[in-house]
């Protein structure tokens, strides 16, 4: 480690002062706001100082993290499973009804008259972030196992950023398909987050883990826990509980790394060795 990052986080750990970080893409002032909020009321609980770093991107705050000038963040699984030697979990975030995975899906708008994964072809496809797992990976994955190269079957492919910015491009007509999380019941995803947004789930891929919320490997194991016990007590109040829905997109926190991380590696060293994301 560098003697300037040494003294970099010397001076934060003396300070009591904590970087947490996550990716709002520069159209998310709501998000970041929201997030401000919440980190103001786990502070408080903790007796930390703690600062947002608002990456722009998945791989942005993957290098963040890495270089230790974020302390904590939430990692969507993608990015874990790349930091994953740099990082310590500390616990999973759970999205609605306490549950532990949540799957890719393709959605349409409900008068779209798409009705099969097939008919997509020579379509605008819009995703995520090359980073995110139901937001381009998976779905990437699994058009492949279809037989479908993703790499010629769509007219284009335009990233947005974020899940809600990704539904936001479908319902105003800036892509055709998007590629999001969805519950596994269909009735609930990224959707049900942006006003105005009625779509068509028009196939889902499988189970993916949930985020994880992870500090660096060197954070003081005194703050990792004051951090991490604060987050639960926040989720144990109706305020802290609605602040964690609004930024986190679950209200529900376990420790621990769910078993199912094993598998989206093997996938995604898979699909890397066929050149997907090429």
């Amino acid at each position: 480690m560098a003697s300037s990052t040494k003294r970099r986080l010397a001076a934060r750990s003396s300070s009591g002062r904590i970087v947490f970080g996550l990716v709002a893409a520069s159209a998310a002032e709501d998000l970041v706001a929201k997030t401000e909020r919440l980190l103001v009321h786990v502070g408080k609980r903790a007796g930390l100082d703690i600062e947002l770093d608002a990456a722009a991107t998945y791989e942005s705050l993957a290098k963040s993290v890495a270089k230790a000038k974020v302390d904590v963040a939430w990692l969507p699984p993608i990015v874990y499973v790349r930091l994953a030697s740099d990082t310590v979990v500390l616990g999973s975030v759970l999205r609605g009804e306490k549950n532990a995975t949540y799957e890719a899906a393709l959605v349409v708008n409900r008068a779209s008259k798409i009705r099969a994964v097939e008919a997509l072809r020579g379509l605008r496809a819009g995703w995520v972030d090359k980073w995110s797992a139901a937001g381009f990976v998976l779905p990437r994955v699994n058009l492949a196992l279809l037989g479908i190269d993703p790499r010629t079957f769509f007219r284009s492919e335009t990233f947005f950023g974020t899940h809600r910015a990704v539904i936001q491009a479908l319902v105003d007509g800036r892509c055709d398909v998007a590629g999001t999380y969805s519950q596994p019941n269909r009735k609930n995803g990224a959707w049900t987050e942006v006003e105005g947004a009625d779509v068509r789930v028009l196939a889902t891929f499988g189970a993916i883990p949930p985020d994880v919320i992870a500090a660096r490997a060197t954070l003081h194991e005194d703050q990792k826990k004051q951090v991490w016990d604060a987050l639960v007590a926040t989720s144990e109040d109706a305020t802290g509980r609605r602040l964690l829905r609004d930024v986190l997109g679950g209200d529900a926190l376990k420790p621990g790394l769910a078993k199912s991380y094993d598998s989206l590696g093997k996938a995604l060293d898979m699909a890397t060795k066929r050149g997907l994301f090429d």
